[in-house]
């Protein structure tokens, strides 16, 4: 009885610790099929620094590919279009307790957009971006002149 009670324990353990360790490594999603992931890669250490990073690569979901411009990411009030490699950098001042989010804009790609973030206490966070191409068709449409007749 002792021996099937400590090996449900540990088939207890086995699920919750290996649950959470796969869900870390999963997306946070979106609206949309997309997602994106946040590493903080540096906390605010003694030395005050009222500074923080934003950076990271807005990829392709299905090739995991980066996605080449136009790619333009709106954080907060401010636009930030990414280099040919997909990779964006941000820096600005870090106001405690200010929350923002930040939205990813692709050409032939669904937007995106993070949840409120909090980067208080942060120095330096890099936000990966996965978009989901867009199945709606791309029309280009011609303005028609109507005249009166």
């Amino acid at each position: 009885m002792k021996k099937t009670n400590l090996n449900l324990i540990l088939l207890v353990f086995v699920l919750v610790f290996g649950g959470c360790t796969t869900f870390k490594n999963k997306l946070i999603p979106t609206a949309n099929i997309g997602g994106y992931k946040v590493n903080v890669i540096k906390s605010k250490s003694k030395i005050n620094s009222d500074n923080i990073i934003i950076k990271g690569t807005v990829f392709d979901i299905e090739t995991g590919k980066p996605i080449s411009p136009p790619v333009l990411l709106t954080i907060g009030c401010i636009n930030v279009q990414t280099s040919s490699q997909g990779e964006y950098f941000y820096k600005t001042q870090n106001f405690k307790d200010d929350y923002f989010f930040i939205e990813v804009n692709a050409l032939g790609y669904k937007t995106i957009g993070t949840d409120f973030l909090d980067l208080t206490n942060k120095n330096e966070v890099k936000i990966d971006f996965y978009l989901a191409k867009d199945d709606r068709p791309f029309i280009h449409c011609e303005p028609e002149i109507q005249t009166k007749k």
